[in-house]
């Protein structure tokens, strides 16, 4: 409360002491003494009225008086996870004060005025914003405000959007109506009488209006908006959720570019060049500039659909690279299950006075006491006794340790005369123990005479075999789960129990198929010769098997990377498109170059199994071996 010293409004929210410099709210924090919590207040200057009383809503004009509706009808939409709670709305003073909620989040303006956003951060904003609006248009509902300043990013990165009463208010008092009809139509009294200008020459007055209120802001001048009324007024294009998709594209323009598609210097020229040029080139916006420029077409009609909008939008966010983590970003390890955690004793570490000493007024406790000047004391106390003690008590201990570690190697550990035969000598140096005694597995302490290298050496050598890896897992190693399936096609590898082989067709592709998935085989169709010798990319240009993936009108690539795999080139990626019939399908993709030819691992889904994809295609890239 001591924050909030300043005016209080409609006897209930108390305001900042302003700076002395600072006359004009326009937006601050306020304490809401109703309910305890701290809340935002928005300021929309009303036109003065002469012989009004203040804070008396209906002394105002009209247009006061729509502006008061408006901002209710709009505070009236049920409340969305993208949208910001309006709480209250009244008149105050000669202005228009909204009270919304306070998000713990910055304003996106203020984000930019540090750096720009790559496209993909940017995506994922009018991701969030673009649902919003969704949600608005499904209640009939044109937004008409959507800013830099509008858009909030949240602490955890997702973005809200607010600013609609203030922008349906500010569209009343220009002479506009920004009610739907269908709310207008359930009002009571006579809210439905007032449909907003009716003439050319009342239309011109609104939009002239307008140019003051709004001021250069090119989000909320889409050309709809911004038309000279002519005669012919009415057959103007209609304000409505295309000039919301306007407003986000100008966002995303500026939030990748770092500066507005217009100059927006002066509000007559910028309305001026919204009508008759066409945007500055998004020469710096990436993988956004298609998405730009098609949300800044200037007819309505030619813009695109929310649906296809989203669609784009989010492929964009998929297709997102992996960050890059620096050279000061330290790796955590995995966590080892033979080491125990260490478990530390609570409270401070009491340590045992020097003999002679005098024994401190105030004993140290066992646990930290809770007052500031107690705990001055016993940072005292164990500073005035020295170290010395406790480090020669470790010493005596880490060297019992060793002796009491060598003790029990020589007495007990295999390999030595004395824990053997208990002869004490040294034992013979030729002979070596087996990994595993015979008769430790079934509790038999019997002891066994170990072979001598002339016993258990071979006669011959057989050579390695090539069909499988050293590390390839064994049929008893894959679990009832999998089975290892050894091909007709010269190789070998990991299926799930139960899935049916289709042999080879004229792709050269072994396909084995099962639970809605499909696992396709390629064993050396392509060499290097005809592709190359770069598995990253045969797998992005020559791959036959990712033809899908490159003809589909949605798609995204992420998680491609070059593996070693034991001397083996190879290049894996994760693939998410969708099928000439609409099914989205996710695929995990693997090639490896072997003896001058490429080898294909891919298992092919729905995206609703994309978890059962990737075991399944580690198991598989993972067991995978040829036998020639």
């Amino acid at each position: 409360m001591d924050d909030y010293a300043g005016r209080v409004l409609a006897d209930r929210y108390r305001l900042p002491r302003p700076p002395a410099d600072e006359y004009e709210l326009v937006e601050t924090r306020a304490f809401d003494t109703y309910s305890g919590q701290e809340v935002l207040v928005r300021q929309v200057l009303l036109p003065e009225v002469v012989g009004g009383e203040p804070g008396d809503e209906d002394a105002g004009s009209d247009s006061a008086h729509r502006a008061l509706e408006a901002a209710r009808a709009a505070a009236a939409i049920p409340d969305h996870p993208r949208l910001v709670q309006v709480f209250d709305i009244f008149v105050d003073g000669g202005s228009l004060w909204i009270v919304s909620e306070l998000v713990s989040a910055r304003p996106l303006a203020a984000l930019l005025a540090d750096k720009r956003l790559s496209p993909y951060r940017a995506a994922e904003v009018g991701s969030d914003v673009l649902t919003a609006l969704l949600a608005l248009h499904a209640h009939g509902w044109t937004h008409r405000n959507v800013t830099a300043g509008t858009v909030l990013v949240c602490d955890d990165g997702r973005a809200m959007l607010s600013g609609l009463a203030a922008g349906a208010a500010q569209e009343a008092l220009c002479g506009y109506n920004p009610v739907p009809v269908h709310v207008l139509a359930g009002a009571p009294g006579d809210a439905d009488e007032w449909a907003g200008p009716d003439s050319a020459l009342e239309l011109e007055r609104a939009r002239q209006a307008r140019i003051t209120v709004v001021g250069p802001v090119t989000e909320r001048w889409a050309p709809e908006q911004a038309t000279p009324v002519h005669e012919n007024w009415q057959l103007a294009p209609p304000v409505g959720p295309a000039a919301d998709l306007w407003a986000l594209g100008s966002l995303l323009y500026r939030s990748v570019q770092g500066h507005p598609p217009f100059p927006e210097e002066n509000t007559a020229e910028l309305v001026q060049l919204v009508c008759a040029e066409p945007p500055a080139f998004a020469e710096d916006s990436g993988a956004m500039r298609p998405i730009v420029e098609s949300l800044l077409r200037q007819d309505p009609a030619e813009r695109p659909d929310f649906e296809e909008l989203r669609g784009w939008l989010r492929s964009l966010v998929r297709s997102a690279p992996e960050p890059d983590l620096g050279l000061q970003t330290v790796p955590v390890p995995a966590d080892d299950p033979h080491k125990l955690p260490i478990v530390r004793r609570r409270g401070e570490l009491v340590r045992k006075r020097k003999p002679g000493s005098a024994p401190s007024a105030e004993p140290v406790p066992l646990h930290p006491s809770h007052g500031r000047h107690k705990r001055a004391k016993a940072a005292k106390a164990r500073s005035s006794r020295g170290p010395r003690s406790l480090g020669l008590t470790l010493l005596l201990g880490v060297a019992l340790l060793l002796v009491a570690a060598v003790a029990y190697a020589v007495l007990f550990l295999p390999g030595n005369s004395t824990g053997t035969n208990g002869a004490g000598g040294t034992g013979n140096a030729s002979q070596t123990l087996p990994a595993k005694l015979p008769g430790s597995g079934n509790g038999s302490s019997k002891p066994t005479p170990t072979p001598t290298p002339s016993a258990t050496a071979p006669k011959t050598s057989a050579a390695p075999s090539t069909s499988a890896p050293a590390n390839t897992p064994t049929a008893t190693d894959l679990g009832s789960d999998f089975k290892l399936r050894t091909d007709p096609e010269g190789f070998t590898v990991a299926v799930p129990t139960g899935w049916t082989r289709h042999g080879k067709n004229s792709k050269g592709q072994v396909i084995y198929t099962g639970g809605g998935l499909q696992l396709i085989i390629v064993p050396g169709r392509d060499s290097v010769a005809d592709f190359g010798s770069d598995p990253i990319a045969y797998q992005s240009d020559g791959e036959a098997e990712l033809d899908a993936f490159h003809s589909s009108d949605w798609s995204s690539a992420f998680g491609v990377r070059s593996l070693d795999l034991n001397g083996v080139s190879a290049a894996e990626g994760e693939y998410t498109y969708r099928e000439s019939s609409g099914r989205e399908v996710y695929a995990a993709n693997l090639a490896m170059l072997r003896g001058g030819k490429y080898h294909v691992v891919m298992i092919i889904g729905p995206t609703s199994q994309t978890s059962d994809i990737k075991r399944d295609f580690d198991k598989a890239a993972e067991t995978y071996s040829t036998s020639g």
